[in-house]
């Protein structure tokens, strides 16, 4: 068993001891939310999180994330405090909710910190022993629909980006000249996940062929030099990794005329956006973070019969041809 699952079931037992031996608060003053992971899934918390909030308008809402992720929690305008540090958290929250904890989250709920505890360890593995894992979203809702009516409809995550943000993308796109443009994304955090350099430089030149549109090439500071090698390979494409902050990037998105990208941060905002999109998937579970609206396309050559070596080169897969046809069959208006 690896390191996760055990964690799964270890905080599964442990909220099941802590909900049925400890009193249960007469009124929720103080919550505690825990979401240790990457953008892509703190975007699909975000509704979780105002919906706590809004539930519990009289609790200070304190969010444990890693700081890259501080600007999407603030823009909720939903929390009290957020922390970075664990050392910094309060000594005991009436409730406590792991939506991505680690052994030391749930230790805190072992000890008595907390008088209701949720995880999603839990709600995966019931997931799994039912059928299958279901899209992270649905995950999210179903680790804290017990402190809802069983009724209350969920709204889908959403990105409240600023003005501010926006008129600065628009200053960003003048400074190159354009005001339409594609976005994409050839960056992940594992490189089994990144499609081929010389394929998005084919396809920036042949979208700009059909479409006579530019492409921004987005990323983080550290994608610049990866971004800089398919500029080099093409013509049409402005590489700004580094030059936007997250709700920047967020702006980005909401302007852009659609998206390619691998499956990362950047693709989760582009989908909470509605923006037509073609979604490159390397290894990984089908369906869990898949696009949610119609108009975004999803390229995955993924299966159980393959074998652990063919999951790991499934992105070599994707042909130019396979991604060219997926943005010919989007609705651009």
């Amino acid at each position: 068993m690896d390191t996760e699952k055990l964690l799964y079931f270890c905080t599964s037992f442990v909220s099941t001891l802590v909900n049925a031996f400890l009193p249960r608060p007469k009124e929720v003053g103080s919550v505690l939310i825990v979401k240790l992971d990457e953008i892509g899934d703190m975007i699909y918390t975000l509704h979780c999180i105002e919906a706590i909030a809004d539930q519990f308008p009289k609790a200070t809402i304190d969010v444990y994330c890693k700081s890259m992720n501080n600007a999407l929690v603030d823009q909720t305008r939903a929390v009290t405090a957020i922390v970075n540090d664990p050392h910094n958290l309060q000594t005991r929250y009436d409730i406590q909710i792991d939506f991505r904890g680690n052994w030391q989250t749930m230790q805190r709920a072992l000890l008595g910190k907390c008088s209701r505890y949720f995880d999603r360890g839990s709600v995966r593995l019931q997931n799994k022993f039912n059928g299958g894992q279901k899209h992270e979203i649905e995950t999210n809702q179903e680790t804290v629909q017990a402190l809802f009516p069983e009724s209350y409809q969920w709204s889908k995550p959403k990105l409240h980006i600023t003005e501010d943000d926006q008129e600065s993308v628009r200053g960003l796109t003048a400074k190159y000249g354009i005001s339409q443009y594609v976005v994409m994304h050839c960056g992940a955090r594992d490189e089994a996940r990144r499609w081929p350099v010389e394929r998005f430089a084919k396809l920036i030149d042949t979208i700009h062929t059909e479409y006579g549109l530019k492409t921004l090439l987005i990323g983080s500071p550290n994608e610049h030099d990866l971004n800089q090698l398919v500029a080099d390979q093409c013509n049409n494409a402005i590489n700004i990794a580094g030059e936007t902050g997250l709700m920047q990037l967020a702006a980005v998105m909401r302007q852009c005329d659609f998206f390619v990208g691998n499956e990362s941060g950047p693709l989760h905002f582009a989908i909470v956006e509605k923006k037509p999109l073609v979604a490159l998937f390397g290894p990984g579970v089908k369906d869990v973070f898949y696009p949610l609206y119609p108009n975004q396309k999803v390229i995955h050559h993924m299966n159980d019969q393959l074998t652990e070596e063919d999951k790991i080169s499934s992105m070599l897969k994707i042909s130019e041809q396979e991604v060219v046809a997926a943005v010919e069959s989007l609705s651009l208006s």
